[in-house]
């Protein structure tokens, strides 16, 4: 019985050997693949050209850089347009100067034909010692007839609603030409930020600053010197305003005062010039 067991144990032994090393027998290692001698492309130049066009399309789209030529060309064109701004301004300028000019002779030939109707006074009259033409010193802001739509004083505001101090006169005008009314220099320009708009001012013999405000445009800058009728600006409708008219506000030795008293002041003046002509 002993031996009949050994010998079974012993076959099982080795049927189990077999089958093992049996197995690993059967595998078959895995040979390398052999590579084929593929013929070796060349870059052409056209290659070349397309690769670094390709790049530089590929570098602009990520920096969104921008070449020499289109940087010059920008400036050029910049360059053109300042040009062409200066030149407008310059040309602005030119015609409000001749402008200028032709009210000052228009103004010496309406003092030659008042002086011929009213006096019969020598040429000597019309002259200064130097032998120079007398123009008038003495201009309404306005060429029509003055009519106030909004006098001196304490007021209800039309906007805000409460009582406040009216330091000038609202005169009707609808984007009409708007002068100086006497020699002076302009002290000021630009915009008002309390509700005046685009405004001018201009001092007088160092005593009187006359102020034009919620105008539409102006024409002269600080420093510049103005004669009386000089059309100085224009009105309009800027700031808080309820309609297109001229705010005119007079100041005398830094003070305000009532510009419809100042008004007739002038209108008193140039009949007393023209008398003593």
């Amino acid at each position: 019985m002993k031996t009949l067991t050994t010998y079974c144990f012993i076959a099982l032994f080795f049927s189990f050997h077999c089958f093992v090393y049996g197995q690993f027998n059967t595998l078959i290692p895995i040979q390398p693949k052999k590579t084929e001698n593929l013929p070796i492309v060349e870059k052409t130049d056209e290659t070349k050209d397309l690769k670094q066009k390709s790049d530089k399309k590929f570098w602009k789209a990520i920096f969104n850089t921008t070449s020499k030529a289109d940087l010059k060309k920008e400036l050029d064109s910049l360059k053109t347009m300042i040009k062409e701004n200066s030149e407008n301004n310059n040309k602005k300028w030119r015609i409000q100067k001749i402008q200028d000019s032709l009210i000052l002779q228009r103004q010496s030939q309406v003092v030659i034909n008042e002086q011929k109707r009213t006096s019969n006074l020598t040429k000597n009259g019309f002259e200064n010692e130097t032998g120079e033409l007398k123009l008038s010193k003495i201009a309404m802001p306005l060429s029509r007839p003055v009519s106030v739509t909004s006098p001196y004083g304490m007021r209800i505001h039309p906007l805000l609603g409460r009582a406040r101090m009216h330091n000038g006169i609202d005169l009707k005008a609808h984007y009409e030409n708007v002068y100086a009314v006497m020699d002076g220099m302009v002290t000021a320009t630009g915009w008002d930020p309390k509700g005046g708009g685009n405004y001018i001012k201009v001092k007088h013999y160092n005593r009187f600053e006359t102020s034009y405000l919620h105008l539409s445009e102006f024409y002269y800058r600080t420093g510049d010197l103005v004669k009386a009728g000089f059309i100085i600006a224009k009105s309009g409708n800027t700031g808080n305003s309820t309609g297109a008219h001229l705010h005119f506000a007079v100041r005398e030795n830094g003070n305000y005062i009532n510009p419809i008293r100042f008004l007739n002041d002038l209108i008193e003046a140039n009949h007393w010039l023209a008398a003593s002509y």
